[in-house]
């Protein structure tokens, strides 16, 4: 087996070894304000327990965070009437957001978080990012919005109940 051949396997070894399945537990944060949300604020994930959640951690001074709002709004649409709901976080005063939707509609609940309480919880390094819950509360996916698939989504929906111990 030459040098590239080996490479390539063990490429396809870690792939298979990263496998699919819930990464734990998301972390337990409350969303103080959401706007176009029927609520004013989220208490907690939990709260939204039997569904499963797109947290994605945006700003609008980050250019790949708006360029990619657009294949954000077609993901929403695409589950529209599932049981998902889509949440964009920032830090950015509830003014400012308000301003830039008028420019840049976007679907999604948006969460202001003007501590950064999430993005600490979630330990986000770097933005866009985005967590796929399952309705148990548990991460399935952790991805950049341009490896972001309709297949993530699914897999949190159609996520198996946790295994009793």
């Amino acid at each position: 087996m030459g040098r590239s051949s080996r490479l390539v396997l063990i490429a396809l070894l870690a792939l298979a070894a990263c496998g699919r399945g819930p990464k734990g537990e998301a972390p337990e944060v409350a969303i103080p304000i959401l706007l176009q949300a029927p609520q004013s604020s989220l208490g907690s994930l939990k709260d939204l327990k039997g569904q499963a959640v797109v947290l994605e951690f945006w700003a609008t001074w980050c250019g790949p965070c708006v360029q990619g709002i657009p294949a954000m709004n077609k993901m929403v649409e695409a589950f529209d009437g599932r049981p998902v709901r889509f949440i964009s976080v920032t830090s950015e005063p509830s003014e400012q957001i308000e301003d830039f939707l008028r420019t840049h509609p976007m679907k999604a609940w948006i969460g202001i978080d003007s501590e950064g309480k999430a993005e600490r919880a979630f330990r986000v390094h770097g933005i866009p990012a985005i967590f796929v819950i399952d309705q148990y509360g548990r991460i399935w996916h952790k991805v950049s919005p341009m490896f972001f698939y309709k297949s993530d989504v699914e897999d949190a929906i159609n996520a198996p109940p946790p295994q009793v111990k």
